[in-house]
């Protein structure tokens, strides 16, 4: 993975010049759902960078309100299993 070095405005850092490891967190975040909201990352390519699974990459689209309607046809396959192993198990 490479490091970039980026200027942040100075309310930013004004704000969270205490904790910028949260800025520098959200900062990949936004990066990675950009990336995959254009279509150069799948939601598992999200989860392993984030380090969040494939699961908690969805969470994070959800809680951000971005709809998963972006899943490609690999990714709706695997969410209709993984439904399909819960509704077994119940």
């Amino acid at each position: 993975m490479q490091t970039v070095e980026l200027e942040i405005p100075d309310v930013i850092w004004r704000s969270h010049r205490e904790n910028i490891g949260f800025v520098i967190d959200e900062v990949k975040k936004g990066l990675v759902i950009w990336e995959y909201l254009n279509g150069r990352l799948t939601i598992g390519e999200c989860g392993e960078i984030l380090k969040t699974g494939y699961r908690g990459f969805l969470e994070l689209l959800w809680n951000t309100g971005i709809p998963a309607d972006a899943l490609n046809e690999d990714e709706l396959a695997h969410q209709i299993s993984l439904l399909r192993k819960f509704t077994d198990q119940q």
